[in-house]
């Protein structure tokens, strides 16, 4: 049940830091202006506090091996990019 639960968490976190991510990238180009910077200045921190919370959450299941941890978020961040992939592509999101 820890497994499932730790795949979870990961799958939320792992999400939302791609997602983030992805809307970030898309404000952020080789004319650098003002929006680029307050873009950076807001996406920045959400990014840190996100990774806070990926570490915060190993750190909860110290119960699970930490090779089966490493092995689970590699397997995690797999699906997450399938899962994020086929939801952004059927939205029509570039």
């Amino acid at each position: 049940m820890y497994y499932f639960k730790f795949l979870f968490y990961e799958f939320i976190l792992f999400s939302l830091i791609i997602v983030v991510n992805y809307f970030y990238d898309i404000n952020f180009g080789p004319p650098f202006t003002k929006v680029d910077v307050i873009a950076s200045i807001i996406c920045l921190p959400v990014l840190g506090y996100l990774f806070f919370f990926v570490i915060k959450l190993f750190k909860r299941f110290d119960n699970i091996l930490l090779k089966d941890k490493i092995i689970l978020s590699i397997l995690t961040f797999t699906i997450t990019v399938l899962v994020n992939g086929i939801i952004f592509s059927s939205f029509g999101i570039k």
